[in-house]
């Protein structure tokens, strides 16, 4: 892409001025093309025929699009960080991209190189872009320092939130720092009106919501609605707006629920269709008790007090009471009337609308809105086997075919199908991103060639202005050269050593502004001067695809075959001059690299080379020239390396797993022995490995291979173990001895590649853990706040395992709920808070599950 176009200028006056010249321009274009249109509807259909059959073999102007590479939020191309000037930083300067000239906007470029685009209007109609204000806000919102601080605040109050009876002070402090956050976007951007401006942004309307609801549960007492204050819990999502990469991942989450419409309709469609079979078939169906009958009511023992003369009515009345119906295990049989349900006992009858549902009530068809979630927990397959043996004792086991159906459409078919359109929209976004990295590197090579070729061309603009019969083959002796990435290749027939070192070293081309380069041809002993770049364009773009966009130009100097020597001169128009050769500049070039290289090293060394030498010598690469050493070392190599020896040790690697798969509680003490001599002889002959692997590869390579290091801090944990085996507290370093399986990679391929995919995985899935550990941590919050205080008042001290009490509990039990356990979790929460429970832990389930 050609960014000389492009020139930094700062916002003024002036630029408003070229802002509506452009849009002039727009609007003349546009007419212009709206009459030619017109022009040709005008025409008959031959002669609209012809002409668009003409305009098909005519090119056709591409669209503009805006440049991805100067969007809001992108670092500037290297290209045009050489060419902006530092002054300007933090600074409102003109548009850089051409599709936005004709907006009324401004760019902002910080110290990072990030681009800021904002509106040119003034905001709030006080604050023009002129305005010292305005440029205080601007600077302090694109400096690198306020993410920063907003996204420290935001894990500070995200600490505060997990606690209970935090100070109220707290969410003061807060508030009013979220309050200037949003003062400082609205001064720099402006509010709403144009575009570029603060509530434009999608990520701001959720900020502006979340501390528009703070301050009306601060001024206004709404009673029982102070619920929104829970809400606050959304200020988590601000770390999506602050990360990056975050906004990838949940940009195809939203556009997975675009994705989800159709679907969604369908599965509601088909869910709704089960809930009314089941409405029709199972109503009142689950409150279905065993009940004595009038007769064994009647000879009851139990009943004398009543009396022999009872009637029907009274009796039917009187078995309303539950304490005559029939128990089985503390549980009310349900039983039924059809063929293959569960029968009542001798004695009592099956009667229908009999006390609760079963589940406190909960699990029933007996509406359709119940019915729909017992058809939402077939879907989901939580608990589902209970639901299936109640209605089969109830109506009989042939309605098997139902819960069949429901689960094979429902969960087999719907919630696949689901996950699977989740799945291709990730899927598509990777290959987004995947396709924006390659094209960002594409560019960043060219940049870096194109960065070449300027500083090239300025430097042949430069020679050009120089007269060649006044150039004088000397350099300024007191003047330094500095050289460039342009490599020269000097073929000479004579020298096949000197031009093989030659090409394989990059020389440099002398690069100053009053310099230049000449060529004395010696077969003419006429003094030329000849372009570098000019010469072998085509060839210098062939070599740089083959070396893969090497950022350096190739110079092949013709010579005649009895050629022995050629001269590079610098000149300049000084007159303290010298001569320098071409052997001279490569060997000047080689002393300037080895002296930047080893820059630092040598600021090391001042401390005391003699000590570091020693270090090096005996501590790591063991480069001492004892010929004992190294014939032991050449000795211990031949033993370890051996492939039979890497045989062994992957039998002692199976062999160690199985004697840590016998270990068990209650165990004779000969077997323990057998184990502990085990772990002695196992742990001994790892640790003897590691030792011999260092003397033999020294210390310098054994540590560059990452499983020599994985090997080491096994053996280094055992050897600890074993050393601290009577020491309490301690035991749990035996489970590291588990990880001594993972030695088998090392010579097992198939294993190490599974390792390496799986990590390799584990990476790139981190903005995705990160979104779900985001998404859990505001449905505990939330549920914390909602519903944690009725916990405590239905339960008291006899508090259930799976409450809301603190966010630990209800972390844990937003974690069951995506592992998909939901349903009885939900059943206690109703049971103390009520209704609200149900949308909450289906959104938890639904959003969790998405994710």
């Amino acid at each position: 892409m050609n960014y000389k176009s492009i020139v930094f200028r700062e916002f003024t006056h002036e630029s408003f001025r070229r802002i509506e010249r452009y849009r002039q321009e727009e609007v003349e274009r546009i007419a212009s093309e709206r009459l030619e249109r017109q022009a040709i509807r005008g025409n008959d259909n031959n002669e609209r025929r012809c002409m668009i059959k003409s305009s098909k073999d005519e090119p056709i102007c591409p669209k503009r699009v805006p440049n991805k590479e100067l969007a809001v939020g992108q670092t500037l191309p290297r290209v045009l960080q050489h060419k902006f000037p530092p002054k300007l930083i933090g600074k409102p300067i003109e548009e850089i991209d051409s599709y936005y000239r004709t907006d009324y906007a401004f760019v902002v470029i910080n110290r990072n190189k990030t681009i800021f685009r904002f509106s040119a209007t003034s905001a709030f109609f006080i604050f023009s872009p002129f305005n010292c204000f305005r440029r205080l806000a601007i600077r302090i919102l694109t400096h690198s320092l306020f993410s920063t601080l907003v996204m420290l605040t935001i894990l500070t109050n995200c600490v505060f939130m997990t606690l209970k009876n935090v100070p109220e002070v707290n969410e003061y402090i807060f508030t009013t720092i979220y309050t200037l956050e949003a003062l400082i976007k609205c001064i720099a951007r402006g509010f709403i009106l144009q575009k570029y401006t603060y509530l434009r942004d999608p990520w701001n309307w959720l900020d502006f919501i979340v501390i528009t609801l703070a301050y009306v549960t601060f001024f206004i007492d709404l009673g029982n609605v102070a619920v929104l204050r829970t809400f606050r819990v959304l200020r988590a999502l601000k770390t999506v707006a602050v990360v990056p990469g975050l906004k990838t991942i949940v940009g195809a989450l939203i556009q997975s629920f675009i994705s989800l419409r159709d679907v969604s309709v369908l599965s509601t469609f088909i869910l709704s269709i089960f809930a009314l079979i089941g409405l029709q078939l199972y109503m009142g169906v689950l409150r279905q008790k065993c009940v004595p009958t009038y007769e064994s009511f009647l000879n009851n023992s139990n009943l004398f007090s009543i009396g022999f003369n009872m009637t029907y009515e009274a009796y039917l009345n009187e078995i309303n009471n539950e304490i005559y119906w029939y128990k089985e295990n503390d549980i009310y049989l349900l039983c039924g009337n059809a063929s293959g349900s569960t029968k009542c006992p001798s004695g009592y009858i099956c009667w229908k609308d009999r006390g609760l549902n079963p589940d406190f009530g909960y699990t029933s068809f007996d509406s359709y809105g119940w019915a729909i979630l017992a058809c939402f927990r077939l879907m989901t397959q939580d608990y589902w086997e209970n639901l299936y043996q109640l209605v089969l004792s109830a109506a009989g086991r042939y309605h098997f075919l139902y819960f069949v159906v429901v689960i094979f459409f429902g969960s087999f078919y719907l919630v696949n199908l689901i996950l699977a359109i989740v799945s291709m929209s990730y899927l598509e976004q990777q290959k987004k991103v995947e396709a924006e990295n390659e094209e960002r590197e594409r560019r960043k090579i060219e940049d870096e060639l194109e960065l070449k070729n300027e500083e090239a061309q300025k430097t042949l603009e430069a020679h050009a202005l120089l007269p060649v019969e006044n150039a004088l083959g000397f350099e300024n002796s007191n003047r330094k050269i500095s050289y460039s990435d342009v490599s020269i290749e000097h073929d000479q027939s004579g020298k096949k050593n000197e031009l093989n070192n030659i090409r394989s070293s990059q020389s440099s081309i002398f690069q100053s502004d009053e310099s230049t380069l000449i060529l004395p041809n010696a077969a003419t002993s006429d003094v030329t001067t000849k372009s570098v770049f000019d010469e072998t364009q085509q060839n210098s773009a062939n070599q740089d695809r083959k070396s893969q966009h090497t950022s350096s130009f190739s110079y092949l100097s013709e010579r005649n075959q009895n050629d022995n020597d050629s001269t590079i001169i610098l000149y300049q128009d000084k007159s303290d001059e010298k001569c320098a050769s071409i052997t001279e500049v490569l060997l000047a070039q080689q002393s300037d690299r080895t002296s930047i290289r080893s820059k630092d090293m040598n600021t090391i060394n001042k401390c005391n080379p003699a000590l570091l030498k020693l270090l090096r010598i005996y501590c790591w690469e063991w480069s001492c020239e004892s010929p004992i050493f190294r014939k032991f070392q050449a000795v211990v190599a031949f033993l370890i390396l051996d492939a039979f020896v890497d045989l062994f040790i992957t039998i002692c690697i199976i062999l160690n797993t199985l004697f840590m798969a016998l270990d068990q509680p209650g165990q004779s003490e000969k077997m323990t022995r057998i184990l502990t001599v085990g772990n002695y002889v196992f742990t001994s002959i790892f640790a003897t490995e590691s030792i011999l692997k260092i003397i033999a590869l020294t210390p310098a390579k054994f540590f560059k291979n990452g499983w020599n290091v994985f090997d080491l801090i096994i053996v280094t944990v055992s050897v600890v173990e074993l050393g601290l085996a009577g020491v309490k507290g301690l035991s749990v370093l035996r489970s590291f001895r588990l990880l001594r399986v993972f030695k088998l990679a090392k010579s097992w391929q198939t294993l190490n590649r599974l390792i390496s995919i799986i990590g390799k995985s584990i990476g790139a899935l981190g903005n995705l853990t990160l979104v779900l550990g985001i998404i859990i941590f505001i449905f505990a919050v939330m549920g914390m706040q909602l519903f944690g205080q009725k916990y405590a008042e239905k339960f008291g001290k006899d508090m259930p395992r799976w409450n809301f009490f603190d966010f630990f509990h209800a972390f844990m039990i937003v974690f069951r709920v995506l592992c998909g356990e939901w349903i009885e979790s939900m059943w206690v929460c109703l049971e103390c808070v009520g209704w609200p429970c149900i949308p909450f832990f289906l959104l938890t389930f639904v959003i969790g599950n998405l994710v």
